[in-house]
């Protein structure tokens, strides 16, 4: 006896803010899901910086302020005029 649940039904069940926390706390936990979250935010994050100018600036400029960023951007140019 199987109870068909869709996605309304779902959304309704996130209304509720206990459950909500109960749900990141679990993922929080669980390092295989904290992985797949955190390949699914990067893949997102990722498709913002290819189509927006602005963000894709804002995380340049503060990159340019990482002094390891620099030293790691510093080698990766000497290594492509070297080739």
């Amino acid at each position: 006896m199987g109870i068909d649940v869709n996605a309304s039904d779902v959304r309704q069940l996130l209304k509720d803010p206990a459950l909500v926390e109960e749900i990141a706390k679990g993922v929080m936990e669980d390092p295989e899901a904290l992985g797949d979250l955190a390949e699914d935010i990067a893949d997102e994050l990722s498709d913002v910086l290819e189509d927006d100018p602005e963000f894709r600036a804002k995380i340049i400029q503060s990159a340019m302020g990482n002094n390891a960023f620099r030293n790691k951007l510093v080698k990766k140019l000497a290594e492509e005029m070297s080739d």
